[in-house]
């Protein structure tokens, strides 16, 4: 495998990949990962709802509209698949934010319907303010390209015969019902999510608990940062799920299980690394868990040139930008098309092999998918067949596309079609398809020049920043566990950012390492020390006499010299190793309680 992967690449990507160090290996991983179907137990049952939602308000939209209509509608149903696995009550916040939103895009959309300039301003900027918001405060898939889609396809109909304000009616009741109806469905299951964050921490703190305390250090440090964040994350799902006023007899028995398991990992914690140290059982007993920082918390980070939201929403401008002037300056006679295939490429957070993946498979589930449509068109199918036809679609599009993408373009394609000729005059079912497939061709080049070709060494900003924010954050919780305000409300808000900052930067490595392994290889160990000195002082926080085992006033003092001895924030790589020292220095200078006071 490795050589015949070798054998089909050009000569010059074998050249780039021996001149960056790729190895064959990799390359036939790329190529299996690639070809991969993913098991997705479960799936079925995902789908099943979507589809039901998608069906239901198609239906009612076809029966008081008309069959046109009910298929323009489809258009905006498919809101009801965002954050499909957040608790009942934050959905209901995400999906009334999200169908305003949606609203507002396409009323934009269509009003520059047929004004190629303001058009492509129009795309490009719903296209980047969308997703920088979106990944700001949400982040979850099939992420915000729904905001985009609706508009480009707002911009297209009005130039075949289909009133802007009928599509509007159509689309966004679409999005107004679905969203309805998939709360409704799952409000008899609205404990799932929460449920399934608890059993999930459950397993992971046995997974803790099993192994041993003097076996191997990295492998333990894991065992228990995983532990940790996957509490945490249980914490942030209880506390969305419910108001501060009356919670259920469930979920405060899901509450009073995370916190058993809670004390456990902090007394394992303590034990290891401050011994002597008695736990406040009844203060972690009564505690609140505050969830995720606040939205301003979230927007000031992410309206950052530095964050990840923000280099996500820089590249889903851009590529929409050139997709619309391209596209025109090419001849197309209307980009939504390739707008279209740029939003659901590039509007998801990634790295850039596996976004390069998702263009690949794009590409080929739309030469199928086409040819699935010319399949279609020869039956001439035609009022309700249409509606019938594109439903079956939703249904295995939303099976298969998590599996592997391609399968899911497979089923895209022809719904997206069906929609889009609904009851207007299109070229020949030739002349469409060729068409469709050089719209997703240049809108998938175009996607891969902007992943490959702007902020190669992005990644290395990205993680510098937040591994710096991190850090930060801990001196914070430090400063206030030396004066006595660890507990004070300054002092949980600033334990809470620490969790935060300390998982967003677990997540963008792994992000930022999927990019540049080698490059940013050894920031794994600066994770683990971050990890380390991270929970060991959160622990600390829920002890009777924290300064008596931990002296926080050195480790603050230690910590503010590491971070103003640290080079400006660049893509210039420093070396995480010597950092990852300095960090584990921190617990040894802590480590024998704060100095007697005179």
């Amino acid at each position: 495998m490795p050589r015949l992967t070798m054998m089909l690449a050009p000569p010059q990507v074998r050249r780039a990949a021996r001149r960056r160090g790729v190895t064959k290996a990799r390359l036939a991983d790329e190529l299996q990962t690639f070809v991969e179907v993913k098991p997705a137990p479960g799936r079925w049952k995902t789908a099943a709802h979507i589809t039901t939602c998608v069906t239901l308000t198609v239906l009612a939209l076809s029966f008081v509209l008309g069959p046109q209509l009910g298929l323009l509608g489809l258009t905006g149903t498919f809101l009801c698949t965002v954050s499909v696995k957040r608790t009942w009550r934050h959905r209901v916040t995400i999906l009334a934010c999200m169908t305003l939103a949606y609203v507002a895009a396409l009323t934009i959309g269509v009003s520059v319907a047929g004004h190629a300039v303001l058009t492509t301003v129009a795309l490009t900027a719903i296209a980047g303010v969308s997703v920088l918001l979106y990944h700001a405060l949400v982040g979850d898939p099939p992420g915000p390209v729904f905001l985009t889609i609706g508009p480009a396809i707002g911009t297209y109909l009005p130039t075949v015969g289909v009133p802007g304000s009928r599509f509007l009616l159509a689309a966004g009741c679409g999005a107004v019902m679905s969203s309805v109806l998939s709360l409704a469905l799952q409000y008899p299951q609205r404990h799932e999510p929460e449920d399934q964050a608890v059993d999930e921490a459950q397993e992971a703190c046995d997974a803790y608990f099993e192994s041993d305390p003097d076996g191997d250090f990295v492998e333990t440090g894991r065992l228990r940062d995983t532990a940790y964040a996957s509490i945490f994350s249980a914490a942030w799902a209880l506390s969305a799920a419910t108001g501060r006023r009356h919670p259920d007899p469930h979920w405060r028995e899901l509450t009073k299980r995370l916190r058993r398991l809670h004390i456990e990992v902090v007394q394992r914690t303590a034990a290891t690394r401050l011994p002597g140290a008695v736990i406040a059982v009844p203060v972690m007993a009564q505690a609140r868990y505050l969830g995720r920082p606040p939205r301003r918390y979230l927007l000031r980070w992410g309206l950052s040139r530095s964050s990840l939201p923000a280099l996500i929403a820089r590249r889903a401008a851009l590529a929409v930008l050139l997709t619309c002037v391209l596209a025109y300056a090419l001849g197309v006679t209307h980009p939504y098309w390739a707008v279209m295939t740029t939003a659901l490429l590039i509007s998801l957070g990634g790295d850039r092999l596996t976004l390069t993946h998702r263009a690949a498979h794009r590409f080929v589930g739309t030469v199928v998918g086409v040819g699935l449509f010319f399949l279609v068109s020869l039956t001439h199918p035609s009022g309700w067949w249409v509606i019938v036809v594109a439903l079956m679609c939703v249904y295995l599009l939303q099976w298969t596309v998590v599996r592997n993408y391609a399968l899911g373009s497979m089923f895209i394609t022809p719904m997206a079609l069906l929609v889009a000729s609904a009851g207007t005059a299109h070229k020949p079912i030739g002349e469409l398809m060729l068409d469709r497939i050089f719209e997703t061709a240049l809108s998938c080049v175009i996607c891969l020049f902007v992943l490959w070709a702007f902020g190669r060494r992005l990644p290395v900003l990205l993680v510098r920043r937040q591994f710096r924010r991190a850090l930060r954050a801990l001196e914070r919780v430090l400063l206030l566990l030396a004066d006595g305000e660890h507990n004070s409300e300054r002092g949980v808000s600033a334990r809470r950012d620490l969790v935060f900052e300390q998982l967003e930067a677990a997540h963008v490595l792994q992000i930022a390492q999927r990019d540049l392994p080698r490059v940013l290889g050894s920031w794994s160990e600066l994770e683990a020390s971050l990890g380390s000195a991270t929970y060991v002082t959160l622990a600390a926080c829920w002890t009777h006499d924290p300064l008596a085992h931990l002296d926080a006033n050195a480790m603050a003092s230690r910590l503010a010299r590491l971070i103003h001895d640290l080079p400006p924030v660049s893509t210039q790589l420093v070396d995480a190793t010597t950092i990852a020292a300095s960090v584990d220095e921190l617990l040894d200078v802590g480590g024998h309680g704060a100095a007697p006071r005179p």
